[in-house]
Parts: structure tokens; sequence; C-alpha cells
């Protein structure tokens, strides 16, 4: 059977500090249109202090000039935008970004339900899975060594591979090794995904669709309905999915996360005694 190819940058996020066009732009540029009726696809990774899809879905966000057009809407979650100069489409699907209790990262894939940071991992994935989103871990310097480590082998094991997947991002520079949970997940069946994860701050933009997954699905039996058929495909355990485009150089890396750091607003301060 044919199938269609999509390119997939599965952690993006879309800042106030970034230029949209631009970021759309570079999803076009980074993520290659091999054949005809190959796809890209942005699924987003919301904070709680950002609503892009959810204003996009009720207008109140212009897309930039009049080069940038909503060609579909998909009632689960999905807008296709269209670059009207030279028709390139991308998608942009529903996701949110949780730190949990233990600090670690679970985006709830395909839905903008925004659910409390500070909960503990396994509450918050059980509120993702009841919510209809797909709940996922994503990888952050740091953030799964030692007990957190622990904590995300456990979770793999106590939630099925449909219910839980794994998305590696740009953030691990060039050089260090992928974790062994990856190959742990693959041979569960389970989807191990990548995404650009640009950070807060003006020109991080760019990097969208850089670092992306590429996974085939059966043609779409409706052009405007996306989002049911990649999660079947991404729940199935039998599509393979391949790692694509580019991860950061240590340096890059170093700068970014040096940038984010000077552009990150000062913790509260506490009253006086």
């Amino acid at each position: 059977m044919k199938t269609i190819r999509l390119h997939i940058d599965a952690h993006a996020h879309i800042y106030p500090e970034h230029d949209l066009s631009r970021l759309l732009l570079a999803a076009l540029d980074h993520m290659p249109r091999i054949a005809p009726t190959d796809l890209r696809v942005l699924i987003l990774a919301e904070r709680a202090d950002c609503s892009f899809f959810q204003a996009l879905a009720q207008d109140e966000i212009q897309l930039p000039d009049d080069r940038w057009r909503i060609v579909a809407w998909d009632s689960d979650g999905g807008v296709k935008i269209r670059h009207l100069p030279d028709h390139r489409d991308v998608w942009i699907l529903a996701g949110r970004q949780m730190a949990t209790v233990e600090r670690i990262e679970v985006c709830s894939l395909f839905d903008d339900t925004p659910l409390a940071d500070g909960t503990p991992a396994r509450h918050l994935i059980q509120s993702i899975l009841d919510a209809g989103g797909l709940p996922a871990l994503d990888w952050s310097p740091g953030k799964w060594l030692f007990r957190r480590g622990r904590l995300v082998r456990d979770l793999l094991a106590e939630f099925a591979p449909d219910q839980l997947v794994v998305v590696d991002t740009s953030l691990r520079c060039y050089g260090w090794p992928a974790p062994r949970i990856y190959a742990a997940a693959r041979r569960q069946g389970r989807a191990v995904l990548a995404g650009s994860d640009p950070l807060p701050i003006p020109g991080d933009e760019t990097r969208v669709g850089r670092y992306h997954c590429v996974v085939s699905i059966p043609p779409l039996a409706d052009p405007s309905r996306l989002v049911a058929p990649l999660r079947a495909a991404l729940t199935s355990s039998t599509q393979p999915i391949s790692l694509a485009g580019r991860r950061n150089s240590p340096l890059a890396t170093w700068s970014r996360l040096r940038r984010h750091a000077r552009h990150a607003p000062p913790p509260p301060r506490s009253d006086p005694l």
C-alpha cells in the first residue's frame, strides 16, 4: 500500500520573542519535501504562559502579512498553513508542556488542555490521557540523570507504548550519547520522536524543524484530518520512525543556554521579614 511521509518537529515552541514568519519559513526550509505527498508537521509544546494555538483557533492572532493563509482546520487539534508565494504547507498541531514536581518535562501531544505544573509525574501522565492527549517524556540536559533517570525508567515500565512516547531534542548536542532509554523504548515498540526545542530568545525561531523525525502513514482519507491518523501511527508500534536533521554543536548549545539564562526573568523576590 502506498504511504505518505511526514516530517515532524515533535517539540516546537512559538514564543512571543519569536518572529512568526521567520519561524514558519524555517519549518518549511528545514523539513524537506522529497515527494509531492510529503507533509511537514510541528507539534507544539506550549508552556503555561503561552497560548499560540488557542489564540489562533479563536482568531486572536493574525498570520504575518498577506503571504500566509490557513487552508485547513482539523477539529482534533490541527491547522494547516500555506505559504502562498510557493504553495508550501506546514501543519501546526496542539500540544502542551508541563514541569512535574520531580522536575522532569512531560508534554501532552495533540491536546491543548492546560494542566498545572508541579504535579507528580504519574498523576500528570494520567491526566493527559484522561484529557485525550498523548503523553510524552522530553529529554532535557541533566533531567534524566540519577533519581530522575530512575523515575523516567519507572514511568516507561508502568505506561504502555501507546500511552507514553519519548522525544529527543536538539539540546542533546553532538557527542552526547543517546540515552539507553531510547533503545529500550524502541524494543518495547514505543515511539521515539525528535524536536527542535527552540528557546524563548529572539532568533531561536530559525531552529524550528532543524531536528525532527520521519514516519510514514497511509494516505489521508480526508486531507483536512491529520491528527487521528498520525496519533494512530505513533501508537501502533509497527511504524518505523527515523530521526533526521541536525542537532546543535556543543558550542551552539552552550551559547543558546547562556543567552536564555541572560534573557530569563529574575526569580520573584521574597518580602522582607
